[in-house]
């Protein structure tokens, strides 16, 4: 099975280094969660620590949210499309 969701450092995390990939990590996540059914999405995993980040099922919604407002503060309306799909699925 291939992973599909990146794995970061604590360090990284803790400073928000990787929030891009999370960002998109939580788009492509919550976008399967919905065909798939799921009641909660893995968006990470924390290097040598055995920590998955979950999303659950009621705060995609949100998630979508805040990812949206990171995808037009840097001006990546293509990401935001995507986002307004997903979110009229939920």
């Amino acid at each position: 099975m291939v992973r599909k969701i990146p794995v970061i450092s604590l360090r990284d995390f803790e400073a928000k280094a990787k929030k891009p990939i999370m960002m998109k990590s939580l788009v492509s996540n919550i976008a399967n969660g919905i065909e798939d059914d799921l009641e909660s999405v893995n968006v990470a995993e924390i290097k040598n620590h055995d920590v998955i980040i979950s999303v659950p099922k009621t705060e995609w919604k949100s998630g979508l949210e805040q990812a949206m407002d990171y995808y037009i503060e840097r001006e990546e309306y293509e990401e935001c499309s995507k986002i307004k799909k997903i979110l009229k699925r939920l």
